[in-house]
């Protein structure tokens, strides 16, 4: 491709050296350039793309797309951006001839639930008998494909080539988390969302957002993009961000909600029930995921399905076959006790799977928990103390350490289970911790295992990853058990 119509589409651009050259790719890592690349110097979280050019150039880039002043080589073209990262979003969508506008994108946001809405959304819509694929925090899919997925919200360079083999696979619709990173750091830029969802916002990434005012106007970001909202109204920043919503909107929820709510809720320790009117009939549908919080979700998966022509029995068979790998998932064990998987890392998260398990938990409601290195720590407190007020026990354990010490994350999160007179121990090995709990178990008991959910590994030092999977764990110690724990 010419640079020059690969840049046609930047406004506020300096431009020194010869743009009528053939373009190789695109990339935004020094280390992938290859002859005849361009690089695109974007600012990450602990360093600064310009600081690579040089790397960019011996390796082979004969253009720089750069938003600071830099020193010129000759033979090299310098393209001067306002912004980087929109740069290299608007260069990507020309790049693979602007998938997005050939997709009908559904996006999800918050803080809480946007993995299990997506699947939710996608379940449905493939019963439905739509083409459709999914990017999340799991995988992205499409078709019989199924792909690794880096980060929730891939960089923009990597959506769009995302986007344009989804197009290539003959997918008509995608469902995709949006993180509020993807859109503070304009990932997604340029696109749009034929539908937007808003589940719920609390504390959480506020290293990076620094303020949840910041937090919640990176959220809103998306329904700009958006052509349609679905709002949980019973959110606490529900009336403040419906107030900054411009496009047209619905509310879902089981307290505020104007347009979707749910009545007559069952939770037990492996599904829910609940009942909704569905064109002045009252359905019922059942989910193999326990939790209040899962009506919530599958509310605004209904919410956003129904505006594509889902029928009552794709909506039904869907959910009633759903499972999400992670997310308050039910391990199949044949144990007189109940063991749960779940991502949940932060307070709210945290707060919101054990509040639903105590509810319904005949026994006692155990919890194995950690807090990750190199984040939030003021979450980790927070965390101890909520554990600590609604768990009959706490495991403090390891989660994904990385650069920190163990023993000093484990510390803090002591700090706030001693304000409790909850029961705890804690056990700095992850295995060991899973372990202990499952023997301390007693029949009826729900031992939730929470912070790691679909990941199958521990983050230490360097960036290094270790192979750990919570499920493989639990599944492995059962078969290690004696026999009086089996039904």
């Amino acid at each position: 491709m010419l640079l020059q119509y690969l840049l046609e589409n930047l406004t506020n651009v300096e431009i020194s050296g010869d743009t009528n050259r053939e373009i190789n790719k695109i990339e935004y890592d020094s280390k992938k350039i290859e002859k005849n690349d361009i690089f695109v110097a974007i600012n990450g979280f602990k360093d600064n793309g310009k600081n690579y050019i040089d790397d960019a150039i011996n390796n082979g880039a004969c253009a720089i797309v750069c938003q600071d002043e830099i020193e010129k080589k000759e033979g090299i073209t310098y393209i001067k951006v306002e912004d980087a990262r929109i740069a290299l979003a608007v260069m990507s969508a020309t790049y693979y001839g602007n998938p997005a506008r050939k997709l009908k994108i559904i996006g999800v946001t918050g803080t809480k639930g946007k993995t299990t809405t997506t699947y939710m959304i996608r379940d449905i819509m493939l019963a439905s008998g739509k083409k459709i694929g999914m990017i999340g925090t799991i995988c992205n899919t499409y078709g019989n494909i199924k792909e690794e997925s880096i980060r929730t919200s891939p960089e923009s360079l990597d959506l769009q080539a995302l986007l344009a083999r989804m197009v290539e696979a003959g997918m008509e619709y995608v469902v995709m988390e949006v993180s509020s990173h993807a859109l503070a750091l304009n990932r997604v830029y340029g696109i749009k969302f034929i539908v937007g969802v808003f589940t719920n916002l609390s504390e959480d990434h506020l290293d990076f957002h620094k303020t949840m005012e910041n937090y919640l106007e990176a959220k809103a970001k998306l329904f700009e993009m958006s052509d349609f909202a679905i709002v949980n109204g019973d959110d606490i920043y529900a009336p403040r961000l419906l107030k900054m919503i411009k496009c047209k909107k619905a509310t879902y929820g089981l307290d505020n909600a104007v347009d979707l709510t749910a009545t007559d809720i069952r939770v037990n320790p492996s599904y829910v029930e609940f009942k909704m009117y569905v064109n002045k009939m009252l359905e019922t549908i059942k989910i193999n995921i326990p939790g209040r919080f899962t009506v919530y979700n599958a509310l605004a998966a209904i919410g956003v399905c129904s505006l594509f022509g889902a029928q009552m029995d794709a909506i039904c068979g869907a959910l009633g076959a759903l499972r999400v790998p992670g997310r308050n998932e039910v391990i199949d064990l044949n144990k007189t006790f109940t063991v749960i998987v779940d991502y949940a890392h932060t307070p709210a998260s945290l707060e919101a799977i054990l509040s639903s398990a105590k509810r319904y938990t005949k026994g006692r409601v155990i919890c194995v928990f950690g807090c990750g290195g190199n984040r939030d720590k003021e979450k980790r407190a927070m965390m101890g103390e909520i554990s600590g007020r609604l768990a009959d026990f706490t495991v403090i354990t390891t989660d994904n350490p990385r650069d920190e010490n163990p023993g000093k994350i484990i510390e803090d999160i002591e700090t706030g289970i001693k304000q409790t007179r909850g029961l705890y121990k804690a056990i700095e090995n992850r295995r060991q911790a899973i372990k202990f709990a499952m023997r301390i178990a007693w029949k009826s008991d729900v031992i939730i295992i929470a912070g790691k959910g679909h990941e199958t590994y521990q983050e230490v030092e360097n960036g290094k990853k270790l192979y750990f999977d919570d499920k493989e764990i639990v599944k492995k110690l059962a078969e290690e058990m004696p026999d009086k724990n089996i039904q």
